[in-house]
């Protein structure tokens, strides 16, 4: 099964995350610096290999790279809080757990669940994560007996939601539970039971618990700046995943989404004597060198999904110190069989 990296976040890099560390170079380096970080993707599939002295994590945002970094320092440990419409829309502002996981698609604006589905998601966590099985029993009685006969004495969360979301399907599976499925609409309340999302968003916090090395945590650095504010050190690597011209939006310290000026983005590339290597989908071929591409399946909602192709840029003037870096010798196009 492929690792997941960092917190959900969207645009994440997680999926591909192996592939870039595969392109990035890091023999001699000291420094990696990831200065659109997001939910810190490549920042922690870099960390975890141990490549470089010291990491550099920035985001203008925020909220998802605080997650992280918390994340990496045991805070959700026991976090097991249910997080109501109200709760959220009080909390976001201050709070990245319940900004990011508690989000619709990670927008970290609106609340996860629907209206309608928030009182059966709250079911349904409470018998998960609390054993009390009181609201689960009110809408679904014979869930919820199955339920407690098979959780019983099972104290691990992640395999009490397996073994509920297997209750479940087998239900909805079931032609014989019909009849006590009232409604369509019942139905459909059921099944979207089987999708935790915030279960899950929890269980990528736990993972991040494997890397409680004091040593190495002291080398990650955080920080919420505009890009052009962060001081590069001799001796880097720079990964920027900009905002795509397709979205063209960036947020600033005031929360307030605006376009993101990719001319001004490219000037800056151009002045840099560190190495930048840009995630992008396009880049002004003047200016830039494509030096890795790969195909992408994307998710553009619960259901919908599209094929792109995830490309890696540097400046042209850093051309052939790429190549040196990547301790190769012929141009970057030969190099790579899906450029």
């Amino acid at each position: 099964m492929r690792r997941k990296y960092g917190v959900s976040y969207k645009g994440s890099k997680s999926k591909i995350a192996d592939k870039l560390a595969e392109v990035i170079p890091y023999r001699g380096i000291d420094n990696f610096y990831d200065l659109f970080a997001g939910g810190c993707a490549v920042t922690h599939k870099m960390y975890l290999e141990g490549r470089y002295k010291h990491y550099y994590a920035n985001d203008i945002d925020g909220q998802a790279l605080r997650l992280f970094c918390n994340g990496l320092k045991g805070k959700y440990a026991n976090e097991t809080r249910w997080i109501s419409r109200e709760d959220f829309f009080n909390l976001k502002d201050s709070d990245p757990y319940v900004s990011c996981c508690w989000s619709f698609g990670n927008n970290q604006r609106d609340y996860l669940y629907s209206k309608s589905i928030e009182p059966y998601k709250k079911a349904c966590h409470y018998a998960i994560v609390f054993n009390d099985f009181t609201l689960l029993r009110q809408f679904y009685p014979s869930v919820s007996e199955a339920c407690e006969i098979t959780l019983k004495g099972i104290t691990d969360i992640h395999e009490r939601r397996i073994k509920f979301r297997n209750i479940v399907k087998s239900r909805l599976n079931d032609e014989d539970n019909t009849p006590l499925l009232e409604t369509s609409c019942e139905m459909d309340r059921l099944a979207s039971l089987e999708r935790l999302e915030r279960l899950q968003s929890l269980e990528r916090l736990e993972r991040l618990q494997s890397l409680e090395s004091l040593e190495r945590l002291q080398s990650l650095d955080e920080s919420v700046l505009d890009y052009r504010a962060v001081e590069i050190k001799p001796n880097s690597v720079i990964y920027a995943d900009i905002p795509y011209i397709s979205t063209n939006t960036y947020d600033n310290t005031s929360s307030v989404v605006q376009p993101f000026n990719h001319v001004e983005f490219y000037d800056w590339c151009c002045n840099q004597n560190e190495l930048v290597l840009i995630s992008e989908y396009y880049m002004p071929k003047d200016r830039f060198t494509k030096v890795w591409s790969t195909n992408h399946v994307q998710s553009l909602c619960a259901t919908k999904t599209s094929s792109v192709q995830e490309c890696l840029f540097v400046p042209t003037h850093q051309l052939e110190k790429y190549n040196n870096m990547m301790k190769r010798s012929q141009p970057c196009q030969s190099l790579f069989t899906n450029v």
